[in-house]
């Protein structure tokens, strides 16, 4: 059945999409039985038990944050990649993940089936292009250690180059079918196989060892049947010969395919049948479904559960043996680096403590305790396993108080029929029942007792919240009352920290234990470590993530391995308003949501302050279906719940620094009208744009920003020079315009970054001018501005939302040349708060003067598809204004590989539209890529005759940006320059007879 049930796609909707949106574990209990070496008979076998903890993990870009918070639970990967498309942008997201993770990935190339019947190719070119596979992923692992072997040479060079350079070894980074870490397959046919299937099988026939064999098998190796040799390519003289895994594993796999899939010949697949040894029925023999009786051969010859089981216990390592090299890496991760004051390891974590964790020790539960919840699932109760039936087979007592409740129900039942039959005989059948009045509204007071009751029905609880946990040391039990740290936990700060004291929860009872079988739970007593298990009684403490330890010692902190950074999540950059359909229902709405946010690792939802609509932020549309699917249908039944527009980030800057002749006509007109005499001070800036390379690394760099603003201390002297000096290189090599001797002094000058003082613009006082504190600079301004912060204040608001459409703004420079403070009458009392709304209006006006243009979120957006449908895959890119970057053939495939962006606003139902023109044959993988400039002016209208001549007076040809920008206005409540009605003489009413 493998290939065919998708057992862990326990979803409906996983079902009918046929792609995994969850990911599900089982735990596959895989016996192996090896004859003794000395051993001739069967009594010597030896018999070796394995638990094998398995997790299916989404493929989609959308899901991405569920592979993320699935491998922080494993100790190895089964990496799969499809023969036919090869290494796609997920493939790498995977193996990337893997390498943060230190988890030993295993390959295997699935699909082999296509390549025999739908590409037809001959067994050397399949050998030729699964290498070339291989070939691929190697280089995406190369990459990784090439990038780490860079930053750990600048780390030496920057340490002060303290004694000789430990290269690492990469020699078991990569994947090769001689080491038994690359498997072949066919998942819907049942069969799989590595090198180490056939070394077995032919070391008997041949005559040839079987390392010799598993070393030779796949590679430039060739066999001379008449010397009865392995030759190597270099010494090969016969132009003939095909490399062994062609001529002893592929041709015979296409064999059996062609005879009895291809071109059916009946005598030949008896023929292969008796000599493969497989045991076929003759109904199975005569049946007319091919693939039915491919599959019956193939999974007896080469099973798929033998050959991934057998490697994964023989290439992947026991949780005994991973730990001993990953726990010191999360530990450092989580811990010691966390707490870089102490040095003393021991003071910090048990020595025992950290043993237990490495040895995967369970002997110690009460003190030596430790696992991590990755995220949360929502099991409906009715899914849940029966307290009784953990018991075994019912008691004779208990199948006779059953008989006796059932009895007496049916009895129950034949006693109401009977009665309802007899009052139905004696009702007089002539009687005229009086009739209703349609018109009057009936109600009766029971009513409205029942809906209240429906309610309180409703509140209560119909899911169950279990924690998907992963136990390092020490187990797990019913009943167990342990400690839960949430992931804002600070191990550098003491305990009893504000911020410590709410992540710290103590004496939190496991209710129940379950191991996950798939869509099925196991309800278990105990739990030892190792193992991944359902947790039971975390809802009302974790959120989405958390560790689960038992009560250490005041002075020593906790490990929060929940902390981690190495998580890679997509960012949930679509928002949606959503609201009930019934108003009443709101409260019930909210707290779907909530239930709904602990279930998924991504989703986030809060109350817009303005609008006080309920905003949903998810990945993508596939994840924004399943999780309006979800509440409606889960956690928040019977209340149906609308969709509104998607609320789409954008950002305003400058397209050059140019001033716009008509805009500064008009400015320069209304100047006189809005000189104000009743202003506290006179304020001038200046406003241009700031060059990409500089926007980009403070976007880059902006948890470095974050920490040098919120240092109180002054302890990060070191930190604060480098990053000075890295932005002081970029400043120079970008060729900023400034009125600066140099970059260092355009540094020192920088008053704050925005919005949120962390953020891609630069707010920077005029060179000497020496009136406000700057952020790189120790020295405090000799006459401080009085009202400095008020002018910050109105910076950092104009920098959070600009004139456009109230958007953040990007890589914007305002330069403050003149702050003077106005001697005003005494008899006139002004608010300082105006300043704030002074500075904006100023900073806006400068603004607008210039060139002004939207900055479009970006998708990027990777497409595979046949050359015969490329012209429909680009006839959608461009009709959403995408753009193609590049178009590459995959070389030995009939595959076009084509990346493009499009902006996020146009990419609602991006991927339905390409299936649906190109017929299934090309599918977009969408992902989050900062923001691209619209270069269209939102207030540009035409002037010269040309431009009157060929668009008319209102510009028939519709403005992108201007029409962006209204509708952000609409939805935001402001104020929107349109006219309605455009001619009100040619309105007609039509007149009534």
């Amino acid at each position: 059945m493998a290939g065919k049930v998708r057992y862990l796609d326990s979803r409906e909707d996983e079902q009918l999409r046929g792609i995994t949106m969850e990911s599900s574990a089982i735990s596959l209990y895989f016996k192996v039985m090896r004859m003794q070496k000395d051993s001739t008979t069967n009594e010597n076998m030896e018999i070796k038990e394995h638990l094998i903890n398995l997790i299916d993990s989404p493929g989609h870009i959308d899901f991405s944050s569920e592979v993320s918070t699935s491998s922080r639970l494993c100790d190895g990967a089964v990496v799969l990649v499809d023969v036919v498309e090869g290494v796609c942008s997920q493939t790498v997201n995977v193996l990337r993940q893997c390498w943060i993770d230190k988890l030993k990935p295993l390959l295997v190339i699935n699909k082999i089936d296509r390549l025999i019947t739908e590409w037809k190719l001959s067994p050397l070119e399949a050998y030729q292009h699964m290498s070339r596979i291989i070939e691929q992923v190697n280089s995406v692992i190369g990459s990784f250690y090439a990038g780490d072997r860079l930053e750990d040479d600048m780390n030496w060079r920057e340490s002060g180059e303290v004694g000789e350079f430990i290269e690492k070894s990469d020699e078991d980074l990569y994947f090769t079918p001689e080491k038994n870490n690359v498997i072949f397959a066919s998942a819907i046919d049942g069969w799989a196989f590595s090198v180490n299937t056939f070394a077995k099988i032919y070391s008997k026939k041949l005559g040839f060892s079987q390392v010799a064999l598993s070393k030779t098998l796949w590679g430039d190796f060739y066999l001379d049947m008449k010397n009865k040799k392995i030759i190597p390519g270099k010494k090969l003289k016969n132009t003939n010969l095909k490399p062994l895994f062609v001529s002893l594993i592929l041709e015979q796999i296409w064999s059996v395919y062609e005879h009895c899939v291809i071109e059916r010949n009946q005598e030949k697949l008896e023929k292969i049948i008796e000599k493969l040894g497989a045991k076929v029925t003759p109904r199975d023999l005569r049946s007319k479904d091919y693939k039915n009786l491919l599959n019956v051969i193939m999974s007896q010859w080469i099973p798929l559960s033998h050959a991934i089981l057998g490697t994964v216990i023989e290439y992947l390592p026991s949780p005994i043996v991973a730990q001993r090299e990953r726990i010191d890496k999360i530990l450092d991760e989580t811990i010691y680096s966390a707490v870089e004051s102490e040095h003393d390891k021991t003071k910090l974590v048990d020595p025992s403590f950290v043993k237990a964790m490495q040895e995967c020790d369970s002997s110690d539960p009460e003190h030596q305790t430790i696992a991590y919840v990755s995220k949360l699932l929502s099991i409906p109760n009715d899914e849940l396993p029966k307290i009784n039936a953990s018991s075994g087979e019912l008691s004779a007592e208990e199948i006779k108080e059953r008989g006796r409740i059932a009895r007496e129900l049916a009895k129950k039942a034949s006693e109401s029929a009977a009665l309802a039959q007899e009052a139905n005989k004696t009702e007089d059948e002539y009687v005229i029942k009086p009739k209703k009045d349609p018109f009057e509204w009936e109600f009766e007071e029971d009513d409205f007792e029942v809906e209240e009751e429906e309610e309180d029905e409703i509140e209560e609880s119909t899911e169950t919240i279990v924690g998907f946990t992963r136990i390092y040391s020490g187990a797990l039990s019913k009943g167990q009352k342990l400690t839960i740290i949430g992931p804002k936990y600070d191990p550098a700060l003491p305990r009893d920290h504000p911020t410590n004291l709410e992540q710290i929860t103590n004496e939190i009872e496991i209710q129940d234990l379950f191991l996950i079988m798939g869509r099925e739970l196991v309800r278990m007593d105990r739990v030892p470590a190792g193992n991944i298990v359902g947790v039971v009684g975390l809802d009302n403490v974790v959120l989405k993530n958390a560790t689960i330890c038992s009560k250490l010692p005041d002075d020593k902190p906790y490990i929060n391995l929940a902390s981690t950074s190495t998580l890679i999540h997509n960012k949930p950059i679509m928002k949606i308003a959503v609201e009930p359909t019934n108003p009443i229902k709101l409260a019930k709405l909210e707290r779907g949501l909530d239930l709904l946010a602990k279930a998924d690792p991504v989703l986030e939802w809060y109350i817009d302050d303005e609008s006080g609509e309920l905003i949903v932020c998810v990945a993508g549309e596939l994840h924004l279906e399943r999780c309006l699917k979800d509440l409606e249908e889960r956690f928040a039944k019977g209340c149906e719940v609308s969709v509104k527009e998607p609320v789409i980030p954008f950002r305003e800057s400058l397209a050059d620094d140019k001033v716009n002749t008509m805009q500064q006509d008009e400015s320069e007109n209304d100047e006189d009208d809005e000189e104000d005499d009743d202003e506290l001070v006179d304020l001038e800036f200046e406003v241009s744009p700031l060059p990409k390379e500089i926007t980009k690394f403070l976007i880059d760099h902006e948890v470095a920003i974050s920490e040098i603003i919120n240092n109180k201390t002054n302890d990060l002297g070191e930190f604060k020079h480098e990053f000075v000096e890295k932005f002081t290189n970029v400043i120079t090599s970008s060729g900023l315009d400034t009125s600066f001797p140099d970059a260092a002094s355009f540094v020192e000058n920088i008053i704050s970054f925005g919005p949120k003082r962390i953020g891609p613009n630069i707010f920077v006082e005029k060179h000497q001018s020496n009136q406000f504190r700057h952020i790189f600079s120790d020295r405090l301004p000799e006459t401080k501005f009085e009202y400095e912060n008020n002018i910050l204040n109105g910076v950092q608001l104009t920098f959070n939302e600009g004139p456009l459409a109230s958007e953040p703004m990007q890589g914007i420079l305002v330069t403050i040349n003149k702050a003077v403070k106005k001697e005003i009458g005494e008899d006139k009392i002004v608010n300082p708060g105006r300043i704030i709304v002074q500075t904006r209006d100023l900073i806006y006006k400068r603004f607008l003067q210039k060139s002004p243009r939207l900055f479009l979120a970006m998708y990027t957006c990777e497409i595979q598809a046949a050359a015969e449908v490329l012209g429909k895959v680009y006839a959608v890119v461009q009709k959403r204004g995408g753009a193609i970057i590049s178009e590459e053939m995959k070389e030995g495939t009939p595959f076009f590989t084509i990346d493009a962006r499009i902006p996020v606003i146009e990419a609602f139902g991006f991927s339905e539209d390409i299936r649906k023109k190109t017929s299934g044959a090309a599918s977009p993988q969408l992902v989050f890529d900062g923001y691209d400039m619209l270069d269209i002016d939102p207030f540009w209208v035409p002037h010269t005759e040309e431009e009157l001549e060929e668009l008319g007076e209102f510009a028939e040809r519709e403005n992108v940006a201007r029409r962006y920008m209204n509708t952000i206005r609409r939805r935001k409540g402001l104020f929107v320059d349109e006219k309605v009605v455009k001619n009100a003489e040619k309105q007609r009413t039509l007149k009534r007879d």
